[in-house]
């Protein structure tokens, strides 16, 4: 008996907090791939008589993650009219909008929605859009276009403070090495 295959479509799952709205994108097709990328600052002090710096950690950027998305609205059955694909990434160009595009008027301290990539397994940081790149490569002969790619860029927007607090410990577990010092007649332990 051939184990069943379930095909797991990627989501673009969305909220904002004024007004409180929520969505999910469901991608149309997988992405192709997903570049996240990760970086951290260094502060780099010239050491004299030495051919490198000495590096010191200063923190970390926020990390980002891109990906490629195809839309594609040709319907090829004879007397029906493809949809135009706009449908789909109009969606797409709503993460970029305060409120997705709800609060534009009524509340203009709204922010743009947050976004969770969702595939699977796979649940990517919380973040904001901050490109969106659409490129119409198809056009039905009226001019409409019925196939898109989407090159979407996203920052993470999550402030995650216990990410590298260790948990309370004994307060002496944290400290430097221990030193240890010869103490002769006449010194004091100060």
């Amino acid at each position: 008996m051939p184990l069943e295959v379930h095909l797991e479509k990627a989501k673009l799952r969305w909220t904002t907090m004024i007004p409180p709205n929520m969505g999910t994108i469901e991608c149309q097709f997988n992405p192709q791939n997903l570049v996240i990328t990760k970086t951290n600052t260094w502060l780099a002090t010239p050491m004299p008589n030495f051919n490198s710096p000495s590096l010191k950690f200063t923190g970390g950027q926020p990390a980002t993650n891109k990906l490629d998305l195809f839309f594609d609205s040709y319907a090829p059955c004879p007397g029906k009219d493809p949809i135009d694909v706009r449908e789909y990434t109009n969606k797409l160009l709503k993460l970029t909008l305060r409120g997705a595009g709800i609060a534009m008027y009524k509340l203009p301290y709204a922010d743009p929605p947050s976004v969770k990539f969702i595939w699977g397994k796979i649940t990517l940081f919380s973040a904001v859009v901050t490109s969106v790149n659409i490129s119409f490569i198809l056009f039905a002969p009226d001019g409409t276009p019925i196939r898109a790619k989407a090159a979407v860029e996203f920052q993470q927007n999550e402030f995650l403070f216990g990410d590298d607090v260790l948990p309370a410990l004994n307060p002496t577990s944290r400290t430097d090495a221990r030193k240890t010092r010869i103490v002769n007649s006449q010194q004091r332990l100060d």
